[in-house]
């Protein structure tokens, strides 16, 4: 099968959590940013991908956690980074448990990518509002 046709048959195969997942990334709902979901670049496919911010974001079930998995995830990686393509990855139950934490992640790959704030576009679609960038400043703890 080819990878276009693969990335469909994965779109209608989704997760439950990837399902979750896409309803706050879809339609420039996360801050404004566009995202696709199972998008085939070379030869993988993205779960998540942002292409103006080259951030992929990937959900992991237990399989992953297998040495031939780890090393392929890793052989992965390094193609994605030599195109320039950031890869961040949740474990299923990261985002079962801690969706907004996840969500805030995400927010800050996407912030060192791009520098970007918030993308003024579609703003009546969004579901996630970046923090106020002082606040959280505010409550990182001191160094002692």
């Amino acid at each position: 099968m080819n990878s276009i046709g693969n990335a469909r048959r994965l779109r209608r195969e989704q997760t439950d959590e990837e399902k979750e997942l896409w309803g706050a990334l879809r339609a420039g709902r996360f801050a404004g940013f566009k995202f696709r979901r199972q998008h085939p670049l070379g030869k993988y496919i993205l779960d998540f991908y942002c292409p103006s911010a080259k951030l992929s974001i990937e959900l992991d079930g237990s399989h992953h956690g297998f040495p031939e998995q780890q090393q392929h995830d890793e052989e992965r990686k390094k193609f994605l980074n030599t195109d320039g393509v950031e890869e961040i990855r949740f474990w299923n139950r990261q985002w079962k448990n801690n969706r907004e934490g996840v969500l805030l992640e995400i927010w800050n790959a996407l912030h060192q990518q791009t520098g970007c704030v918030a993308v003024v576009r579609k703003v009546q679609n969004h579901r996630f509002i970046p923090p106020d960038a002082d606040k959280l400043i505010q409550l990182k703890p001191k160094p002692s």
